[in-house]
């Protein structure tokens, strides 16, 4: 699927086109200098999708590993779907409406350097002025604009991100500043103080006294206390190792919401711990936390519908993939590489040297032969020698040689 789509008008204006189909018109090298079209087409409905897709994981942020990977996802959602970020980035700021549908993407980017230049003061002011305009001419209900909605609900969430990360990531490890609360009786602080002690985060660690306030914490609701308790039953933290407790308490937590809980249960009736196996309450699980935004479970949902349903089977291994699920990654670029329907070398080739590019030996071996056979890129005699050899390790000329000439079996 392409993006930018060539056309040969010369001298065209900045213009909108229609809503139906939400493309912007740009003049010649306004956007990537690689392009060597008169003019670019950049669809802005990607990038509609994109702030959709980062309202269903905002809603679901569950810990610091999720904040941090809302950058990975943003930057894997763009090589997806083969957007440069300096035109996305441009696109939004061209667009006539972009402080009420694309602000908060605008200022994350410029928070991020995704597409520009790293620069936190050009994002606060971004951020502010959006929120304090957003307050003034609040979006009426009867708004029928979707995205001006997401924007300033995702705007709340990055511009509260943007001042408080750090003390949220602080307070959430600060075993001083949760105690007092906690022996009051509050069951935020209470499960906070039982991370303390479980992990050792400034107090000894402790694995009973992590039980002690779990249980506590439990007791009043918490359900990522729930959660907690059945992973040290689970793993037997503090506690007699019991598989049919540990799913108990999975279960209670992921009936409250919990995206780990939820998980947690699909993998316990996928094989059996704790519970009689059950594929497709397994499933029903998975499909559960896939919808929020769990690549793991996007991954495993994704094999279960490339059975019967190819279509469904692409566009979650794709979500699994944008997630950072490796092994969506790997299977998303040899579904690339094999497919009939959906084939593009490119991406596949595009797929395995990112991961290569990231260790995945299996991906380096694949960049390998993508050079050797000319696979989405240029034949390559000298970057598939030095694939190879980062794949192998070894400096024997035999098997090299045999690599070359399509002699030698090689397994992943």
């Amino acid at each position: 699927m392409s993006d930018n789509i060539e056309n040969d008008n010369n001298n065209t204006e900045f213009v909108e086109d229609s809503d139906d189909s939400n493309v912007f018109v740009y003049p010649n090298n306004y956007l990537s200098d690689s392009d060597e079209s008169n003019s670019i087409y950049f669809n802005m409905k990607y990038i509609d999708e994109l702030l959709q897709e980062l309202y269903t994981l905002l809603l679901n942020l569950e810990s610091d590993d999720d904040i941090t990977n809302l950058y990975r996802f943003v930057n894997n959602f763009l090589f997806e779907y083969d957007l440069k970020p300096n035109d996305a980035f441009k696109a939004m700021k061209c667009c006539s409406q972009y402080i009420s549908r694309y602000s908060s993407l605008i200022g994350y980017f410029n928070q991020h350097g995704i597409g520009c230049e790293m620069d936190d003061d050009q994002a606060f002011e971004i951020f502010s002025n959006s929120v304090k305009n957003n307050h003034q001419n609040h979006v009426d209900d009867n708004d029928n604009d979707d995205i001006r909605k997401l924007n300033e609900i995702i705007l709340q969430y990055f511009y509260i991100l943007f001042l408080y990360e750090d003390v949220i990531s602080y307070r959430r490890k600060n075993y001083n500043l949760h105690v007092k609360d906690a022996e009051k009786g509050d069951n935020v602080s209470q499960y906070y103080v039982g991370n303390c002690y479980r992990y050792g985060t400034n107090i000894k660690q402790d694995y009973k006294m992590a039980i002690d306030w779990y249980l506590k914490s439990s007791e009043g609701g918490n359900i990522k206390a729930i959660y907690e308790l059945g992973n040290c039953c689970d793993c037997g933290c503090g506690v007699t190792r019991d598989e049919k407790k540990a799913f108990e308490l999975y279960l209670k937590s992921a009936e409250g919401g919990y995206k780990k809980a939820i998980k947690s249960v699909g993998f316990r009736y996928m094989y059996g711990n704790g519970t009689l196996k059950d594929e497709n309450k397994a499933f029903e699980w998975h499909l559960r936390a896939a919808k929020k935004g769990n690549g793991t479970s996007q991954y495993f949902v994704a094999n279960h519908y490339f059975y019967y349903d190819e279509e469904k089977g692409f566009y979650w291994i794709r979500k699994a993939a944008i997630s950072g699920n490796v092994d969506a990654q790997f299977e998303l670029a040899e579904y690339y590489l094999n497919n009939s329907i959906n084939k593009n070398e490119g991406k596949a080739f595009k797929w395995y040297l990112k991961l290569a590019n990231d260790y995945e030996s299996r991906a380096v071996y694949s960049v390998a032969k993508c050079y050797r056979d000319g696979i989405g890129i240029e034949k390559n005699s000298d970057e598939a020698a030095t694939w190879f050899r980062k794949y192998t390790g070894e400096k024997d000329s035999f098997a090299l040689n045999d690599f070359l000439n399509s002699t030698g079996c090689y397994s992943i």
